[in-house]
């Protein structure tokens, strides 16, 4: 381990999510850059299905505060450790994108121009407040993608209070069923106020079921580890091939498959039961994609949008996606090593203090 690469993450023998989260990050980029559309119904209906990589990385953003909560000593130790992970490398790119879209260089981006916000002040501070939801005409106006920080950092702060309603199947799916219901409820009350559900879509009430279903996924992959290898192989095995389904064919309900098949994963895959599936999802060019998941997934639409003004990219395709993937992936390698390793240093040095400093604890969710 000491020997590998220091841009790696290593999570022992949950790796594998590494190697979801590259997925989930290059299918966000095809759909932006329209990478396989020239390819016929297939490669159109895998670009489209990039649009649910962002369902993928909720599921696993659940998983991961359960983790991160059951590990961390207290609560405060818990977020500090969560919101440096991820608050850093957004503002950074928030003002970035702020200071470009002013210079008046290049087009305004599409959410901007649709709803008729700009690049100002107000703008500014409803992102760096991570409460920029409450108002859908700016949520997404900046980088195309940035909507969905905020949601993670408001299911961060409220999800670990929630967790004992993912201890059990039945409560899990009872905790889905309100927020599926609270969903269609207010994307309803929305359409009639507002004439449209955006408000809601953008939203965290629109996707904390996601995060429920990535944190029942975290106490089911506990309760059955030591399962019989037959049967996580039967489970695996289907939720891989609803996965590629999934992704392969355009249909109705494909977002809740690829979020409930990557839960499937994340509970029964171990090296040791599912190598075939494992081992790819592990070999080090998706640890390293994987690893710098969260720069990939921010910065590219800064790099296609620049790009676009500067004339530099070639038409929608193929070759503008592997052109955008490529800067992109060199552009998030610096911003990796350089912002979000440090912050995530100071994070888990901060949450250390916190715990020997003896901060409230709040009480734990039963394995």
């Amino acid at each position: 381990m000491s020997d590998a690469p220091r841009i790696l993450r290593f999570y022992g023998d949950t790796d594998f999510i590494t190697g979801l989260r590259a997925l989930a990050a290059t299918m966000v980029v095809m759909i932006h850059t329209g990478a396989l559309v020239n390819f016929g119904a297939l490669g159109q209906a895998i670009t489209s299905a990039g649009k649910y990589g962002v369902d993928i990385f909720f599921v696993i953003s659940g998983y991961t505060i359960a983790r991160t909560f059951t590990e961390a000593k207290n609560y405060q130790s818990y977020l500090t450790r969560r919101i440096l992970r991820i608050v850093p490398l957004y503002w950074l790119a928030i003002a970035v994108a702020i200071l470009l879209w002013r210079t008046g260089a290049f087009a305004l981006p599409y959410w901007m121009q649709e709803l008729g916000s700009q690049p100002d002040l107000y703008n500014f501070l409803m992102h760096l407040s991570m409460l920029s939801y409450l108002d859908y005409r700016v949520a997404n106006s900046l980088l195309g993608v940035e909507w969905t920080i905020p949601i993670e950092v408001f299911w961060y702060v409220c999800l670990p209070l929630l967790l004992h309603f993912t201890k059990s199947i039945p409560k899990a799916v009872g905790g889905i069923l309100v927020l599926l219901v609270l969903t269609g409820g207010l994307s309803y009350a929305s359409k009639q106020l507002f004439g449209t559900s955006q408000p809601i879509k953008w939203s965290p009430i629109a996707h904390g079921h996601l995060f429920v279903v990535g944190a029942a996924a975290f106490y089911l992959r506990e309760r059955f580890a030591e399962g019989g290898s037959g049967r996580a192989a039967f489970w695996i095995g289907g939720a891989v091939l609803v996965f590629l389904t999934a992704l392969l064919l355009d249909f109705g309900g494909r977002s809740e498959l690829l979020a409930l098949s990557t839960a499937a994963m994340i509970v029964w895959a171990t090296p040791q039961r599912v190598a075939w599936l494992t081992r790819p999802l592990t070999l080090p060019p998706m640890l390293f994609l994987g690893s710098i998941s969260y720069s990939i997934y921010l910065l590219h639409m800064l790099v296609l949008q620049v790009m676009q003004g500067f004339a530099l990219l070639p038409q929608a395709g193929l070759a503008q996606f592997l052109v955008v993937y490529s800067v992109t992936v060199a552009l998030s390698t610096g911003t990796y090593l350089l912002v979000e390793k440090p912050t995530n240093r100071m994070g888990r040095r901060l949450a250390e203090a916190g715990q020997l400093a003896g901060s409230t604890v709040l009480p734990k969710v039963e394995n």
